[in-house]
Formats: structure tokens, sequence, C-alpha cells
């Protein structure tokens, strides 16, 4: 058998990558501040985040129980271990964040209802062009 000298386009990096303590503590925070406050549907959640970009976090942490189906699970802050719904948000931000779409789309498609799938990406893009400038508002 004759080795392939056919070479990948892309060939991803598998190393892992330590998350941005940065992102997940402003994440961690935003959801302590959610538990306390009332459910936001995605719908109302884009709206809101039109009106005050610099709630983005809070908005779309507010937003994830809907799209998800299901509470969403953030851990407390200084926690070594990251829960599933922490890692997939901080993945997804940093796609968008890189504007890898494709990504992005992944992410969603696996985890969010297909008429909510538009407004989850919109969020999220919104979340990560507020990490972009560092500027997280945290508080209610």
């Amino acid at each position: 058998m004759k080795p392939s000298y056919i070479q990948p386009l892309y060939a991803p990096d598998c190393t892992p990558v330590e998350p941005d303590r940065t992102t997940l503590s402003a994440l961690r925070i935003a959801a302590c501040g959610c538990r306390a406050s009332a459910r936001l549907g995605v719908e109302q959640a884009c709206a809101m985040i039109d009106a005050s970009p610099d709630k983005a976090l809070h908005t779309l942490l507010g937003a994830l129980p809907e799209a998800f189906g299901h509470p969403t699970r953030f851990f407390r802050v200084g926690e070594v271990e990251l829960s599933f719904d922490e890692r997939w948000v901080l993945a997804a931000i940093d796609a968008a964040s890189r504007s890898d779409s494709d990504s992005l789309y992944f992410l969603i498609a696996r985890r969010v209802p297909a008429h909510l799938r538009r407004w989850v990406a919109f969020l999220i893009r919104r979340v990560a062009d507020t990490c972009g400038q560092h500027t997280f508002y945290t508080n209610n």
C-alpha cells in the first residue's frame, strides 16, 4: 500500500486549550446573578440586548435554559472544574470572537432547537463583542 501524499488543508491542533479565566470568572459571576433573577425568553433577551449591550452576558445566561430546554449548570467562582455548560458557552464565545461561523453553528446546532438557533447565535456574537472589549456588566 502506497502512503498517501494528500495532506489535509486544515488540521486542527488537538492540544487542550486552557479556558480564558477572565471570561470564565465573569461567566460564573453573571450566572450567580441569573439564578436570582427571572428567566428570559430567547426573543425577549435579544430585544433586551439591543437596548443595553453592556448586559450581554447576563442576558445570554438568562436565555440559555429556554434554548437548551433544561436548567444550565455553572460552578462557583474559583472552582477548578468546568461544567459542560461552561465549556460550551466558552467554546461558543471563542468561536464567535474568531469569526468561526462553522464552529459556532456546529455548537449551536447540537444543543439548540432550530427555531431558536438564529437568536442564540445573535446573543453569543454580542457577548463575544463585549468580551473583546473586556467590559462585562455582571450585576443585575
